[in-house]
């Protein structure tokens, strides 16, 4: 099955995350996405104003193992498998201390900070969604596991410390690199949770506030105490410091969740591609040797007849192989693809994704597309003059489950595709962002002049196709050209 997540990502950049999710049985499976972005005419958007290099350039693309999905009290309880897989890890390394074992240590320590994170988050959501007879044991359940999970953690990075042959080792730095992450994460999702109670007036609700409260100062004087810097108000130098290294160390976590990837051109594209474009060059040269002989024949050598013949025919050759490459082109658009990414785990290719992208009329639009875009009829009168341009995204994904899990410690239930699309090249075509207007005030007396926003609407229509299913999803991006406002989910 398909998950997908449409966000913004900063003011100018759409995020989407599509979770690819294979059942358990599924050795290999595969997915495609086609995406139909609806530009506004306004923009000036079109093949010469906005290439295909262009729209590459504007994307940035990464392949991510989805998170394995752990409660709280389930990462460092008895049998619990990210704990048992991190101390197993440490004492390998203790019995020998061999290049595999050193890897396995930093890779299980970011699946334990990852997992952490990840376990976090859901408990804040799932306390955020809960009704309020349920909090209590939320709260309880929150603070005791996350002192649990803590202290576990640093009782296994002080038992390695105090371990004198590993003194001075380069590895070290990854527990204490882990340690300082423990502790922004902790910190971050706590105060989200406190924020959350502080909304909540009822009396009985100030015991909890005081539990998320002790946690939160019990983490800092410990931060204090290592010399990890923490957010503070009023301290700009201190808190841009330790923003720079959460999100350096956020990346240091998640890089063994990231797929390698090795983008190119698609290969076999390219090289049915250059037959037809031979095929072309070809038949144009027939042509004006065609040209050429008959003149020749009729008029003979070195004649003014002959001589224009072949100017005519050098012309018409290049128009001819000019037309044909257009056509070819434009048939081999829908077949197949731009690039093709190899996704790989420690140098084992385990699938690939291929994509394309191309602008298309509405004579190539499903019909069951432009039902979804359903246009208003002022749009429609519109498109009689000016046509809405229509760019076509087209990605299709294959994986490989066994050779995903072979030789993990971790059940990796999928990938994510995150895809994000910067929209300043489009933005940079709209108006201002603000209009000025007239009205009358609410008591119908006097005019009043004031500012008004100006929006720009793009639509995404995706078709996700997996196994026998095939879904739709619709999502409208409001936009100034000062930057995303808003993303609609608009239900097909």
């Amino acid at each position: 099955m398909l998950d997908i997540k449409v966000r913004s990502h900063d003011a100018f950049t759409l995020e989407m995350k599509v979770g690819f999710i294979k059942g358990e049985n599924q050795h290999k499976s595969d997915f495609t996405i086609n995406t139909w972005i609806f530009i506004p005419n306004t923009l000036d958007l079109n093949t010469t104003t906005y290439s295909k290099d262009q729209f590459y350039s504007d994307v940035k693309s990464k392949v991510r193992f989805i998170t394995p999905v752990y409660k709280l009290t389930t990462i460092v309880d008895e049998g619990a498998i990210p704990y048992n897989n991190l101390s197993a890890a440490t004492h390998d390394l203790l019995l020998a201390e061999t290049e595999l074992n050193v890897y396995e240590i930093e890779f299980q320590l970011k699946m334990f900070m990852a997992i952490f994170r990840s376990a976090l988050r859901n408990a804040v959501t799932e306390f955020k969604q809960a009704k309020e007879d349920q909090h209590v044991d939320l709260i309880h359940t929150y603070v005791n596991s996350s002192i649990a999970i803590r202290d576990k953690y640093r009782a296994l990075k002080e038992e390695l410390h105090q371990n004198e042959q590993v003194t001075g080792k380069e590895y070290l730095n990854y527990f204490s690199f882990a340690d300082e992450y423990l502790s922004y994460t902790l910190l971050r999702y706590s105060f989200l949770l406190l924020d959350r109670l502080m909304l909540v007036s009822d009396e009985r609700f100030q015991l909890l506030q005081q539990q998320v409260k002790q946690l939160i100062l019990s983490e800092q004087a410990y931060m204090k105490s290592k010399g990890y810097s923490f957010i503070k108000a009023n301290e700009k130098a201190t808190n841009q410091e330790v923003i720079y290294r959460y999100a350096m160390l956020n990346k240091y976590v998640e890089s063994d969740l990231l797929l390698e990837s090795n983008k190119k051109k698609d290969s076999d594209g390219i090289f049915v591609q250059q037959v037809y474009y031979s095929i072309a060059a070809g038949v144009s040269m027939v042509f004006a040797t065609i040209v050429a002989f008959s003149f020749q024949q009729k008029y003979g050598n070195f004649t003014m007849p002959l001589f224009v013949a072949l100017v005519v025919g050098y012309m018409l050759k290049d128009r001819i192989k000019e037309l044909m490459r257009f056509y070819f082109a434009g048939k081999l658009g829908g077949k197949y693809f731009d690039n093709k990414t190899s996704i790989s785990v420690k140098g084992k290719q385990i699938g690939w994704i291929k994509e394309a992208v191309d602008f298309i009329t509405d004579e190539k639009v499903p019909s069951e597309i432009l039902n979804i875009r359903n246009r208003s009829v002022l749009l429609e009168v519109e498109n009689r003059i000016h046509n809405e341009k229509i760019l076509l995204y087209r990605k299709k994904v294959s994986l490989d489950r066994g050779e995903m899990m072979k030789n993990s410690t971790y059940f990796f239930k999928g990938v994510h595709d995150i895809f994000r699309f910067n929209l300043t090249r489009l933005m940079q075509r709209m108006d201002n962002p603000k209009v000025a207007v007239l009205s009358l005030d609410e008591q119908n007396e006097q005019v009043i002049g004031f500012y008004a926003d100006k929006v720009y609407y793009i639509n995404f229509i995706s078709q996700i196709e997996y196994e026998d299913h095939t879904e739709y999803k619709r999502y409208r991006i409001i936009c100034q050209r000062d930057g995303i406002q808003k993303i609609e989910e608009l239900f097909t």
